[in-house]
């Protein structure tokens, strides 16, 4: 019997139900970004374990990385990428794997927009023009994954950090599995890359 959110007070309760709409909406949550919302679902791990799993979805509590995500095992729940925002995933989760050696569990690694276009241009990969860097941006941060460290994202100094999210956007074992990814890239094929990100479709 599910009984989320019983006994619980009017803010507590007010607390959960915003973090069940924030994952409803944008499968990923990470505590270095909304440390209220994350404490909440430790809070009530149980309970919304119970609650995904009669929706038919999975919840996935990441203690190590402090972060968690949902799992909708319906293909209309997930969101398909372009071709671009494909290989921007690739590329940041590369990057992300390549950086985070070395580095504590408590430190996020850190990018430039410099280093993310030596990739693109390492690769061979067409380059995106202003306006799709700025959407690219958009659905990093949307889905927590990255968040920019300056203002003008534009500019080749800009700073990025990489969530630990990405782990779970983009799943590879190794640095190699990923290479092979991106260099397995197709220009004709128009759907995106990545089964394995899993996103609700667009609100609109």
């Amino acid at each position: 019997m599910l009984n989320l959110g019983e006994n619980l007070s009017e803010q507590e309760a007010g607390r959960l139900r915003e973090v069940i709409n924030r994952l409803l909406a944008v499968n990923f949550l990470n505590k270095e970004q909304e440390r209220e919302h994350y404490l909440v679902a430790r809070r009530h791990r149980q309970g919304l374990e119970e609650f995904f799993r009669f929706l038919g979805w999975e919840i996935v509590f990441d203690d190590r990385h402090e972060c968690l995500f949902v799992l909708s095992p319906e293909a209309g729940c997930r969101r398909n990428l372009t071709r671009e925002e494909s290989i921007w995933l690739l590329v940041l989760r590369l990057i992300y794997q390549e950086k985070r050696q070395g580095l504590s569990l408590s430190e996020f690694p850190v990018t430039t927009l410099h280093e993310i276009r030596a990739k693109y241009e390492a690769f061979r990969l067409p380059l995106f023009n202003k306006t799709r860097l700025q959407e690219l941006v958009r659905l990093g941060t949307q889905y927590k994954l990255l968040e920019p460290l300056d203002d003008d994202i534009r500019s080749d100094d800009c700073a990025f950090r990489l969530f630990h999210t990405l782990l779970y956007a983009v799943q590879a074992d190794t640095v190699e599995k990923l290479y092979q990814k991106i260099a397995g890239y197709e220009p004709e094929k128009e759907e995106g890359l990545l089964d394995e990100v899993d996103a609700p479709p667009a609100a609109d």
